[in-house]
């Protein structure tokens, strides 16, 4: 069996208050019972929460059985990352001003730019020649960079209010990214 996540991202919080802000997502989560307060052995190579006794709350559709996986918990994540589905192939990149797909062009640089926090994460459209930071491309399916995200593995599908809850407490809106490895 493979195991699936939902990452919510925020891909406008400042790198320098990453770390309060997860703390204080994490504070939000555990008031409401969403996570348990002690980190685990639940998520794929870090310690993670557990979910909580108020989980449900925040589910539409529950994940099977997911309590008895091993693999079941929150991964807050607090530097820089680029988040996708993992187990999908990346079908295009496709520039926002005309649409057309750049996955043929040489984009890798620009993500490594990005991640690395260099100056030239820029990619330019070979139709219409528009040039923007490669975070402003959009990628299918769904990837979304940030510098702040929170991974829940093996959940199953949230309510839309956990999410319109999540960006108030974040303060900026979230990308949501559905993947399984």
């Amino acid at each position: 069996m493979s195991d699936n996540h939902t990452s919510i991202v925020s891909e406008k919080t400042n790198i320098n208050n990453t770390k309060e802000l997860g703390e204080k997502v994490l504070q939000f989560l555990i008031e409401r019972k969403i996570i348990e307060e002690k980190l685990t052995d639940c998520t794929l190579g870090v310690l993670g929460y557990k979910p909580g006794s108020n989980f449900l709350s925040v589910l539409e559709k529950q994940n099977g059985d997911f309590l008895n996986l091993g693999v079941n918990g929150l991964e807050v994540i607090t530097k820089r990352t680029v988040f996708h589905s993992n187990g999908e192939n990346l079908e295009g990149i496709y520039c926002p001003n005309c649409k057309q797909n750049q996955i043929e062009k040489n984009w890798s640089n620009a993500l490594d730019s990005w991640y690395n926090k260099s100056n030239s994460d820029l990619i330019k459209c070979s139709n219409c020649s528009y040039e923007n930071s490669i975070t402003k491309f959009i990628f299918e399916p769904n990837w979304a960079f940030g510098d702040f995200g929170l991974v829940f593995w093996n959940w199953g599908k949230f309510k839309n209010q956990f999410f319109t809850d999540l960006e108030k407490v974040i303060g900026t809106e979230i990308k949501v990214i559905y993947g399984k490895v």
